[in-house]
């Protein structure tokens, strides 16, 4: 980390001082003093130091992160290669952002970050800002989970608006993101969610139930099986087809124009189109 990589000579100096004053003279400890505090305040600084190089120099996603994306995200190779290297710094710098946490494993794979780090690109691309800041911690269980808001639900997914929370479980998250056009990408789902909360003031479409079989049509995916896939009552159709946009654009360009124009505006891309960058950002101009 950048920050520790700042904070390495001021910690030398501090011990060569701290040597000076065990060996050769108690009043050098004085000046040990102005390079603890340096060092305290690089700690506390550390996001923004961290933040701050890495949107100058954008980490590289690790090879077989890169591979992951590359042969599973059918968004991602639609894009131009421009757009692509784009897409991969953004979601290097969304998982350098965010906090991923592991509840019963020991730790969050690189796998699953990216994962979910992926989705959430997707939705943000067309946006100037594309971090979603307000949803900061991604919490990842193994299998699925109950939680204070469904306690007798164990269910694949679920966002906490208060404290700014993602929950996946892995059991599903994994392979609706490998197999899209099998699975249910609940990443995309929950993602939705959170750019509707993030974007307060954007009007989006009043998408009514009678819209739920144009999008099975669309994916193949009945509102049941999607239902028991998440196992939450009711499932809202609105992040259900903001998920389908994505997944299965050319599907709903055919089967809901109106409403893929419309997601094309506010998302500011239009993933149905082969090969082409997103659109210029609407609201910066």
């Amino acid at each position: 980390m950048p920050a520790r990589i700042l904070s390495i000579p001021f910690f030398i100096i501090a011990l060569a001082f701290l040597y000076l004053t065990w060996e050769v003279d108690p009043g050098y400890s004085i000046y040990i003093v102005p390079f603890v505090i340096i060092i305290a305040l690089i700690y506390v600084l550390s996001p923004q130091i961290n933040w701050w190089w890495y949107q100058r120099r954008p980490p590289e996603l690790k090879p077989k992160i890169r591979l992951l994306i590359t042969r599973h995200l059918p968004y991602y190779q639609k894009l131009v290669e421009s757009e692509q290297d784009r897409f991969r710094k953004r979601v290097a710098l969304y998982m350098e952002a965010n906090d991923f946490m592991p509840r019963g494993m020991e730790s969050v794979p690189e796998d699953l970050k990216a994962i979910a780090a992926a989705c959430a690109v997707q939705l943000t691309f067309g946006q100037k800002d594309f971090l979603l800041p307000k949803f900061e911690h991604v919490l990842f269980y193994p299998h699925p989970f109950p939680s204070p808001q469904y306690p007798k639900n164990f269910h694949s997914s679920e966002i906490f608006e208060e404290d700014g929370v993602i929950l996946f479980s892995a059991e599903q998250l994994l392979p609706g993101f490998l197999q899209p056009f099998q699975y249910y990408n609940i990443g995309l789902h929950e993602y939705a969610k959170v750019f509707v909360r993030s974007y307060p003031e954007i009007t989006f479409p009043k998408i009514e139930t009678d819209t739920w079989p144009a999008l099975e049509r669309i994916s193949g995916f009945s509102q049941a099986a999607i239902q028991k896939w998440i196992n939450l009552d009711p499932i809202p159709i609105q992040p259900v087809s903001i998920a389908h946009f994505f997944t299965f654009p050319r599907q709903f360009q055919a089967v809901l124009p109106e409403l893929y124009e419309q997601y094309a505006r506010i998302f500011n891309q239009s993933p149905a189109r082969e090969a082409t960058p997103v659109l210029e950002d609407f609201r910066t101009g």
